[in-house]
Parts: structure tokens; sequence; C-alpha cells
């Protein structure tokens, strides 16, 4: 009776071993938001990462590509902030210009981006979720909570405004890193 019932739970470990990875791919896809998969097929996560302050967490951030596969700009992806604390949009605006400015020198269209920008930032506090999701080369569509709030195009803005997070030159540049998988 005993190796019955050890035979029995041992079918049952087996058979259900084999479910086991289909709970995972549902639970990892659920972590993704709906308008990361508006822009994305079959997003993944291809990395994350904390950006800090002054030792103050500001934002957990992921970064989503097709299948999680290796960054390409020319490709689609999406990048997604998790505010751990209060910012107001005039303060995200302001770190946008500085960091154009600090990136790219002084360029007359830094102006036009901004005022296009203004219209997509909005203030976030804890637990808010913001996607920016590269639609082309000319073309960012801003998310807040998954609720859109814009679509930005401008000559170069996927390249030129994602820099901010994701090229060599980010202010962050090992969070950069993680977030192309380069780590």
């Amino acid at each position: 009776m005993f190796t019955g019932t050890l035979m029995l739970a041992r079918r049952l470990f087996f058979s259900l071993s084999f479910l086991l990875p289909c709970f995972v791919v549902v639970e990892a896809s659920a972590d993704v938001a709906p308008e990361v998969n508006s822009v994305v097929a079959q997003p993944g996560e291809l990395g994350s990462g904390a950006f800090r302050w002054f030792g103050f967490k500001i934002y957990e951030a992921q970064l989503f590509t097709t299948q999680g596969k290796r960054f390409q700009w020319e490709k689609p992806f999406a990048l997604q902030l998790k505010y751990a604390r209060k910012v107001r949009a005039r303060i995200q605006l302001r770190a946008s210009q500085d960091e154009l400015e600090r990136l790219e020198g002084s360029r007359p269209d830094h102006p036009q981006i901004v005022k296009k920008l203004t219209g997509c930032l909005r203030d976030v506090k804890s637990g808010d979720r913001v996607v920016a999701a590269a639609r082309g080369a000319d073309e960012l569509d801003f998310f807040v909570n998954g609720t859109q709030t814009c679509s930005l195009t401008h000559t170069g803005i996927r390249d030129r405004y994602m820099s901010i997070w994701l090229s060599d030159q980010a202010r962050d540049r090992e969070l950069a890193r993680r977030l192309r998988g380069a780590v």
C-alpha cells in the first residue's frame, strides 16, 4: 500500500512539473503593462535597475524588447519607470531639458522638444508607472498608469530623448548598461 501511494505521488509530481513552466510564464507576462504590449510584440524584460539620486531611490526602470532580445535602437522597445516617490511634472521637464543639453549641447530645437514634452509629463507619486514607447525614429508614445498622455513626434526624438536612460553617456551609465542587458 505504501509503495502504491508513493508511486501515485511520484506520478502526480512528475505530471505537475510539466505545468510549472506554464505558470511561471503566465506570471512573468502578467508583469508587462498593457501599454507595453500595445507597442512591443511579445514583450520581454531585457534589463532593469533602480535610479537613485543622492542615495534616494527615485524609480525602478525596466526595458522591454520583443521577447527580451538584444536591444537595438531601430527595433520596438518600451522603457517603464515605476516611481518610488513624488516627482512633479515641472521637475521631470527640467531634468529632461538639462539632460538633453548635457548630452547634445545647446541645440536650436530644444525649446520645441520641451514644449512638446509639457503635454506628455504628469506629476507622479510613489507607485505610479510611466512608459515611454518608441514607435519609430521620430515618435514616442507616453503613458502614465496605462493612460496615454501624448504621442510626441519630432525628428530623431527616439534616439535623442531615450539616450537620457539608454546611451553610454547616460547620467547613470551602469543603469543604462543593465537596462540594455549589457551587464
